[in-house]
């Protein structure tokens, strides 16, 4: 007479599928109290000039057309340079520059200051002279360009009065329209790029 199926496997069998199965499952439940690293979800952690692939591709395929583009394969970044920015003129100039990094998917601004001088030290007024104020720049790294440039465009925006203190003397900057543009046009590019809306 044939043996049914539950016939087929021996009680110890049974025995070490039970045990084999149960300390497979304790194992993995002991083992993720040991994983320290998780899945990170919340967007914290992540830097202020983080690019978005749809960002970067709308920029690289729309906004780039507007720029000069230098490669620099040493340090592996691409520049960008506004493309009707002043490039010579008789007061000094500040223009920005964009900085794309593919390798660590972030993007830059820099200030590019003529004549190339530093500590920078800016003076605004309002229109009406109601309100003035200094900016100050000592150059330095990625963070200190972004957080003078976060101070300078909303300047920009409100149409103040600007001066320079450059050989001893407060030279006016920023008066022509196309260089308040270039700022203006860069600033909302790169905002747009790293998807900070200013």
């Amino acid at each position: 007479m044939p043996k049914s199926s539950n016939d087929t496997l021996s009680p110890e069998i049974i025995k070490i599928l039970k045990i084999f199965g149960f300390g497979s499952l304790l194992l993995v439940f002991l083992l993720s109290f040991f994983n320290e690293r998780r899945a990170n979800n919340t967007g914290e952690g992540t830097t202020v000039m983080r690019m978005a692939d749809p960002d970067r591709l709308y920029f690289k395929n729309v906004r780039a057309a507007y720029y000069d583009r230098e490669g620099r394969e040493d340090a592996k970044m691409t520049i960008y340079r506004f493309g009707k920015r002043v490039q010579e003129a008789e007061t000094p100039l500040l223009n920005l520059s964009i900085l794309v990094n593919t390798l660590k998917d972030e993007a830059y601004i820099y200030i590019e200051p003529t004549p190339e001088e530093f500590p920078i030290k800016i003076r605004w007024t309002a229109k009406d002279g109601s309100q003035s104020g200094e900016l100050n720049f000592d150059n330095g790294d990625k963070f200190a360009h972004f957080a003078f440039v976060e101070e300078l465009y909303p300047l920009v925006l409100a149409n103040h009065d600007f001066k320079w203190w450059i050989g001893a003397e407060w030279k006016p900057i920023l008066q022509d329209e196309k260089e308040r543009d270039s700022i203006r046009i860069t600033c909302v590019d790169y905002f747009k790029l790293i998807n900070n809306p200013k």
